[in-house]
């Protein structure tokens, strides 16, 4: 009987939304108490989902398959409940209470409120029949219920034509993943004859050599096609930046929780994934041209939700390379801190707008000297260098050897670690800037407290890793099949790290000396890299810049060499 409470998950915020939404189109009054129906069974649903973390840990998942038998769904359980989907299922209806207890106040008194709520709690438990779903027809079933749903979340607002276009053109691409996801289906139906992800996994795992390897290679990437749409991957991300014009619940639950179903799905079906390398590697090289294309664009942003928005699609390519190089639960574990922290931000930025909007008169500027800037002194950028490059490689090596995490027996960490370094030279760069490390007595407990952070946060990744994954065999299947060999990784590692320290550079000698140091060739076209990430790269760019502008410039110099009777002098 305890099992079947595990079904509640899912069932209490569908049940709370259906009736939610039965008793606004009953009744014509409008009571922002029945809100209620919604966000008290979704809290429920979390508070069980905490409760049965701590069961499967202990006794193993909980499955369940269909009473009636069906071609290619009996025999084997079609929904179960293990770690990785109570994982998710805990970020999801965490986020949806957190999002659904700010809206409250934030909507109240706009139109079709109840509604609103209906459809979060709708939404909110096909989320969770999604990632609890063993089966994939049962799972492109929920793929498609949850793209209907968010088109509805997204239009809302009906009188906003913005919004309603963003919903429009958003279900429009998702829709063309969803056709290679629908070819996924049909071929892994033809190379296994079911679509059980676990069925799979066992065929895989027994019988290799019984799996053609082109097909193969076929049905994952179709697979990472469609799962390229719903985390907005290169090319696929046109859709994410036009979701702005929703509420900003909407947007919070959004990156929080709906763009992170693609993550979701590589894991799902990670071993599919970890027996075909040539998928791999495509998957790292779309995570690591999303990865740099959101982020670019995310500086050049002034809208505070639409940076936001691109910060996620940078986020989302992090987790995509995490994937490409076999560090699955790694790719987990980023998805749960990023979801957590954007919900914050969206929510945050929205009362920061709405706050706004209240002012009566734009903030006052303050007059500023120009800064002077400092002589170039060795002896002020040795100690710089030193702290926020070498200083985080000791501290992560260091930390491996506290948390008992070995270089040469674990897998992937020489991954991990460079990712880690990466990061934690970043902190270091923002502590530096910010003059916490000029006195001793400053730098000493900044220093203890990022020793403590990285220590506690690679301890974090490597039991979740052994939590998520426990078969030691299986994660060494994920990093052999993601790895491209020393000769590959080698010079990428040693063109990223140089390219990272050329960026040290620059922003070093910029902050000393007060202008731009950079070569003549890539200051020339400083301006055009601008105008092309601020136009998001997209066909706007090309229109306006590529072909108005040379013609613009054309007719300016026709004008000079041929002045018309008024320009006659």
């Amino acid at each position: 009987m305890q099992n079947e409470l595990a079904l509640l998950i899912p069932g209490l915020p569908i049940l709370g939304g259906a009736v939610l939404f039965v008793a606004e189109w009953l009744s014509s009054g409008r009571s922002p108490r029945r809100a209620f129906l919604s966000l008290v069974p979704t809290a429920m649903a979390f508070l069980l989902g905490l409760w049965f973390l701590v069961r499967i840990v202990s006794r193993g998942p909980v499955a369940f398959g269909l009473p009636i038998s069906l071609s290619g769904l009996s025999g084997h359980p079609f929904w179960e409940l293990d770690r990785l989907s109570v994982i998710m299922s805990l970020l999801i209806t965490g986020v949806s209470t957190v999002v659904q207890t700010y809206s409250l106040r934030y909507l109240l008194g706009e139109p079709n409120y109840g509604r609103f709520f209906a459809l979060i709690g709708i939404e909110t438990g096909v989320l969770l029949l999604l990632v609890t779903s063993q089966n994939l027809l049962l799972l492109f079933l929920f793929w498609q219920l949850m793209s209907l749903g968010l088109s509805l979340l997204m239009s809302h607002n009906r009188f906003r034509i913005r919004s309603v276009m963003a919903s429009h053109k958003t279900f429009v691409i998702h829709r063309l993943g969803d056709g290679f996801f629908l070819v996924a289906l049909l071929l892994g139906e033809h190379l296994f004859h079911t679509l059980d992800i676990g069925r799979m996994a066992s065929i895989l795992r027994d019988t290799p050599e019984l799996v053609p390897q082109g097909s193969l290679v076929a049905m994952t990437l179709c697979l990472f096609a469609g799962c390229m749409a719903k985390s907005a991957q290169f090319p696929l991300h046109v859709w994410l930046p036009d979701t702005m014009e929703t509420p900003t619940p909407v947007s919070a639950l959004m990156h929080a929780g709906i763009v992170n179903v693609g993550g979701y799905l590589m894991n799902r079906t990670s071993l599919l994934f970890s027996h075909s390398p040539l998928t791999m590697h495509a998957v790292f090289l779309v995570g690591f041209a999303t990865a740099l294309f959101g982020s670019s664009t995310m500086l050049t942003q002034s809208d505070v939700k639409r940076k936001l928005g691109f910060s996620t699609m940078g986020q989302m390519g992090y987790m995509t390379m995490e994937c490409g190089l076999g560090a699955f639960s790694l790719a987990v574990f980023h998805l749960i801190a990023h979801g957590i922290f954007k919900a914050t931000l969206f929510l945050e930025s929205g009362m920061g707008i709405h706050i706004a909007r209240l002012e009566p008169e734009l903030p006052k500027r303050t007059a500023t000297e120009p800064r002077t800037p400092e002589a170039f002194r060795l002896s002020r950028v040795l100690p710089v260098a030193f702290v926020t490059l070498v200083l985080p490689l000791v501290i992560l090596l260091g930390a491996h050897q506290l948390a008992g995490i070995h270089l040469s027996r674990e897998e992937g960490t020489v991954v991990f670690l460079f990712f880690s370094w990466v990061t934690v030279s970043q902190v270091a760069i923002s502590l530096t800037r910010a003059r916490l490390f000029d006195s001793f007595s400053a730098a000493v407990p900044w220093t203890a407290f990022l020793v403590a952070f990285v220590f506690v946060y690679i301890k974090a990744a490597h039991l979740f890793n052994i939590f998520l994954y426990p078969d030691p065999v299986t994660r060494a299947l994920f990093f052999a099949s993601g790895g491209v060999g020393w000769v590959l990784f080698t010079p990428i590692v040693l063109l990223i790290t140089i390219l990272i320290i050329a960026g040290w550079g620059v922003a070093l000698l910029r902050g000393l000396r007060g202008e731009l140091v950079l070569p003549a060739w890539l200051l020339s076209r400083q301006e055009a890299l601008y105008l092309f990430f601020l136009n998001r790269g997209t066909l706007e760019f090309f229109v306006l810049h590529r072909l108005i502008d040379p013609v613009d410039r054309l007719v300016c110099r026709l004008r000079v060499l041929f002045p018309g009777r008024g320009t006659a002098r």
